[in-house]
């Protein structure tokens, strides 16, 4: 992926995030932890949930898009204002977008646009960790993200880890207090490249299952005479998920198949586009369908301070082809009436337009997507004012975005999770599920 689409304005990298080195004794190598905890697989329920959704799929736009050039377009506002986007008609009746989403504007009728979101954050790593945990950062104390939330809850629903991350996670992805074995598993590598495999699924040269089986055994071993030196140790428990769900990758024909893309289509490959994201959404449906609970797909290039009409010509068409794919794929599949698609940034941008043509950081009031997985289709929730500064009504917090995360995916918004400290946190703290988002 081009640097440019992974670094902001602050320098806020997408790849900061936890790595695991050669495991000699398995004779392979991982990109990082893989998710999935002993306690979860052990007393988590499994399959459908008790909500409206069994999986979620998180678009995360990195570098906070502009919504008054996407959802919330005011053509009738000043050109310092509309800037240059100017207004189509959609799938749902009286729903406009702005004209770089030509594919999206036909898969609205699928879709819940929220144009009311508010937050205090305006730096690209508060605004993140806001987004990705319905928290502000709290001194010393590491919230976990709502895929590492569902995954601990929720547990596996196949061989496949309940928690995927398929671009490199920041920390905001990550499991926080929850521990590292918590964490996403990333597939590593780039699903548009001809080549792309995940290494973690084939046994490495002159590996034999019944050497890994011996191999095992003997680690299992080891592993039962120094259990109680290691109680409580959150690295040792990481190592131990992470040793597990190698072998469960290893010997599993469905995870091998599930990143194998190779298996779809060509027709297919190409409705999504051949570059890194829509290769990548179409690994993320690949995965829900065999039962990945929580998968985030990442799109950087949205901090757009300079050009703003230049740069959405690029990126904004990448994300239109690519997603009004994936939601009609999954619409076609009947995959989406039991998945969530998410799609957000940190925040938004500034209703007027700077010197240099481009729009600076503004959190206080933005837009975000909601469809499947019990989410109204062809639908608006709030609004902006008439220059998109501020909300006009109905506000909806970060909060209430986790709240109604959670509650799609048949949790109790204000249950609450315990920190090795004994600390307890609500998952969405004050947050309400967004009533008018729901069927």
């Amino acid at each position: 992926m081009d640097a440019n689409l992974l670094n902001d304005c602050e320098n806020f990298h997408r790849r900061d995030f936890l790595r695991v080195g050669m495991l000699s004794f398995l004779g392979l190598s991982l990109s990082q932890f893989h998710a999935l905890a002993d306690d979860a697989k052990k007393n988590a329920p499994v399959g459908r949930t008790t909500g409206t959704a069994d999986s979620v799929i998180l678009i995360w736009l990195a570098g906070g898009p502009s919504h008054l050039d996407t959802w919330d377009i005011k053509p009738q506002a000043p050109l310092e204002i509309r800037g240059d986007a100017t207004p189509i008609e959609t799938s749902a009746k009286g729903i406009q977008i702005a004209g770089y989403f030509p594919q999206t504007a036909k898969q609205m009728d699928k879709v819940t646009i929220v144009r009311s979101m508010t937050s205090p954050a305006a730096a690209h790593e508060i605004g993140t960790h806001y987004m990705l945990t319905g928290y502000l950062p709290l001194p010393g104390f590491a919230v976990p993200s709502y895929g590492a939330v569902a995954s601990k809850l929720l547990g596996p629903r196949s061989a496949l880890p309940p928690y995927i991350s398929i671009q490199q996670p920041g920390a905001e992805m990550g499991a926080g207090f929850l521990g590292a074995a918590l964490n996403p598993f990333c597939p590593g590598g780039d699903p548009a490249s001809g080549n792309f495999t995940v290494r973690d699924t084939e046994l490495p040269g002159g590996m034999t299952p019944e050497k890994l089986e011996l191999r095992k055994s003997l680690r299992e071993t080891i592993d039962n005479t120094f259990k109680e030196y290691e109680k409580g140790n959150d690295t040792a428990k990481a190592v131990d998920a992470f040793y597990n769900r190698a072998y469960t990758l290893l010997s599993s024909t469905e995870a091998r198949a599930a990143f194998d893309l190779r298996k779809e289509k060509e027709d297919v490959r190409n409705s999504y586009g051949r570059h890194n994201f829509g290769q990548s959404l179409l690994l993320s449906r690949r995965l829900v369908e065999t039962g990945v609970r929580f998968v985030t797909v990442t799109l950087g290039g949205w901090d757009m301070h300079g050009s703003i009409h230049n740069s959405m010509n690029g990126t904004a068409r990448i994300f239109d082809q690519s997603y009004a794919a994936l939601i009609a794929d999954l619409s076609q599949r009947g995959l989406l009436e039991r998945t969530m698609v998410v799609v957000m940034g940190e925040f938004g941008r500034t209703p007027i337009l700077n010197k240099d043509g481009g729009r600076d950081h503004h959190p206080r009031v933005f837009s975000t997507l909601l469809a499947g997985g019990g989410i109204k289709g062809g639908n608006v929730v709030g609004s902006s004012d008439s220059r998109g500064l501020e909300p006009a009504s109905d506000p909806v917090k970060p909060e209430d975005l986790a709240a109604t995360i959670y509650k799609s995916l048949g949790l109790d918004p204000s249950q609450s999770i315990s920190s090795p400290e004994g600390v307890r946190i609500a998952l969405a703290r004050g947050g309400s599920p967004i009533r008018q988002a729901l069927a």
